[in-house]
């Protein structure tokens, strides 16, 4: 099947939905479909594309705020001739190409819910207007959770056009030992217990919650350390707080690590954290890819109990759920697996066990067909 999938969120962009976009193109591609991405213009990308097993075509523009739109459609004119299938990965983006494809050339598509993308068109108005129409006329809409599935009713979707996949993580390796050395240097965490967290440091995350319950760890833990690995407006906010605290020699804030690196950490720490909550007009986490990321190395995982955390955490199975901005409760969490080495490898092992069977990008892509074959 020939597959187009535009998005504004695609490498060397960062977070989330541009995972996504990434690893479900790479998926199709190995499953055998003919897949085209594309994708904002970034300088120094053709070498990196030209690698990768499907076709990505660039567009310029993606400075334009909204109007980035334009350009998007209109280098996905000529793909969509030749499309049978367009995944649209950004509602307001790709959902737009997918409504245009479908009017002008009767090309089917699919479309992707994780939040705040719609949750922040509540109110009636135009921009709402157009988003619940090009859900409305999608063969399917993809939501990463049950938390965006619900939203999405309240939005006005029609609960039999919505099909819950759950994303989750890729293929990973230990790293070297040279490469494991090299960040125990580079962040001084020998002999150290690493809390970690990783995320864009956005008020929402619990970033500074994490800072917050550190005085209470090292009561109790004086051996360990929080690394937060990412950047964001929140950076200059924790280092001011940990000083304020009086540990900062207990914080680690690198800002931007290369995957490797971030790979490299995921297997060091002995726990993960990121007690995140909801931030301004809805923003939420709508699954959580991290906590997957973390349970694929075997690790124990503490998340806020919000939005679509709950299906990327099982509760007391592989990980443990707290409220989130509670500083007292994330310490205690993080004291309960650091206390407990026998927990702690349990959770571990069935947050592997579950990535392996269940939460995985294979899984998520077939998902995904399976879904949309069930409907045609």
């Amino acid at each position: 099947m020939r597959i187009l999938i535009p998005t504004a969120d695609y490498p060397p962009i960062e977070g989330g939905i541009a995972t996504l976009a990434l690893n479900v193109s790479r998926e199709l591609a190995a499953l055998g479909h003919e897949v085209t991405v594309v994708a904002p213009w970034f300088g120094g990308m053709e070498a990196i594309d030209q690698a990768e097993p499907v076709r990505v075509r660039r567009f310029r523009g993606y400075g334009f705020s909204w109007a980035r739109l334009f350009p998007l459609v209109a280098r996905c004119i000529s793909e969509l001739r030749r499309t049978e299938l367009v995944l649209a990965i950004n509602i307001s983006y790709g959902g737009l190409v997918g409504l245009i494809g479908q009017r002008l050339f009767g090309v089917p598509y699919v479309t992707f819910a994780y939040g705040y993308e719609f949750l922040k068109f509540k109110r009636p108005s135009p921009a709402a207007a157009l988003l619940r129409a090009a859900y409305r006329r999608a063969t399917m809409v993809v939501a990463i959770s049950r938390y965006t599935r619900d939203e999405l009713i309240r939005f006005g979707v029609a609960p039999r056009a919505i099909e819950v996949c759950l994303p989750g993580a890729g293929r990973c390796s230990p790293p070297t030992p040279a490469a494991a050395a090299e960040i125990e240097r580079k962040l001084d965490l020998r002999g150290h217990r690493v809390i970690l967290s990783v995320g864009r440091m956005v008020p929402r995350k619990g970033h500074l919650t994490l800072v917050r319950a550190m005085p209470r760890v090292l009561e109790l833990h004086p051996d360990a350390v929080l690394v937060c690995a990412g950047r964001g407006p929140c950076r200059d906010d924790a280092e001011a707080l940990a000083a304020d605290l009086g540990v900062s020699g207990q914080v680690r804030l690198p800002g931007h690590l290369t995957d490797a690196e971030i790979n490299t950490l995921y297997y060091a720490c002995e726990v993960f954290a990121l007690p995140a909550g909801t931030g301004p007009g809805g923003q939420v986490e709508g699954f959580g890819l991290v906590f997957a990321e973390a349970a694929a190395r075997g690790k124990p995982v503490i998340a806020g109990r919000s939005g679509g955390m709950l299906d990327a955490v099982i509760e007391g199975e592989t990980g443990l759920l707290v409220t989130p901005e509670d500083a007292g409760d994330t310490a205690a969490a993080i004291d309960r697996i650091l206390s407990d080495s026998t927990l702690a490898r349990r959770m571990g092992e069935a947050g592997r066990l579950r990535v392996e069977r269940e939460l995985n990008w294979p899984t998520f892509a077939r998902s995904i067909l399976e879904a949309y074959a069930r409907r045609t």
